[in-house]
């Protein structure tokens, strides 16, 4: 949406993405609290957050990666969505 909305204001860009980032962490932290509070239950998930981080971790990439390939064939102008994802990663 960032994205989209900016094509029409270029400059606004620097600006507004600090906001879209801020509710991307917000709103993926709010998941995963909730998910890990209803699945903390079920034996399939590590117990350990070290583990749980790191299969998280492959889980998102194994995404991003995914998306890259399907923007990159569908919509390349958006490519950079994804890798901006990847890149954003923890080393």
């Amino acid at each position: 949406s960032l994205l989209q909305f900016t094509n029409r204001g270029p400059e606004a860009f620097a600006r507004l993405e600090p906001w879209a980032h801020l509710w991307e962490v917000s709103a993926a932290s709010a998941f995963l609290r909730a998910y890990r509070g209803v699945a903390t239950a079920g034996a399939f998930l590590p117990s350990q957050d070290a583990h749980l981080r790191r299969l998280l971790d492959a889980y998102l990439l194994d995404k991003a990666l995914y998306e890259v390939l399907y923007e990159l064939n569908n919509r390349p102008g958006w490519a950079a969505i994804p890798l901006r994802s990847i890149l954003a990663q923890r080393p």
